[in-house]
């Protein structure tokens, strides 16, 4: 996995779903594919009515979603999906305590 914050804008052009997971696939070096579907963790539908911009419309100033998929910290605010790799999920952590206890 690649060490290298990602940064896309968002456009009219396409679905702020689309550019997440261009984002997260460009951050992880991962086939689109490749990576767990949104859906496993937030609702597309809900990040597309918030963040998709429509006649020139833009999300009222300070909106932001942050979440973690694909070992990624994926944030959404000011136009822009910016993703962060070396995330923890929850699976992770309890692998990391597993590993540990043992």
């Amino acid at each position: 996995m690649s060490a290298t914050e990602t940064t896309r804008q968002l456009s009219r052009a396409d679905e702020v779903c689309t550019t997440v997971a261009l984002a997260v696939a460009d951050a992880t070096e991962t086939p689109v594919d490749e990576l767990p579907p949104l859906y496993s963790v937030i609702d597309p539908d809900a990040l597309n009515d918030i963040f998709q911009p429509r006649n020139g419309d833009r999300p009222p100033a300070g909106t932001h979603v942050s979440f973690v998929i694909a070992g990624c910290t994926v944030s959404i605010r000011d136009g822009a999906v910016i993703v962060s790799p070396g995330a923890e999920t929850a699976d992770d952590r309890t692998a990391s305590a597993r590993a540990s206890a043992n």
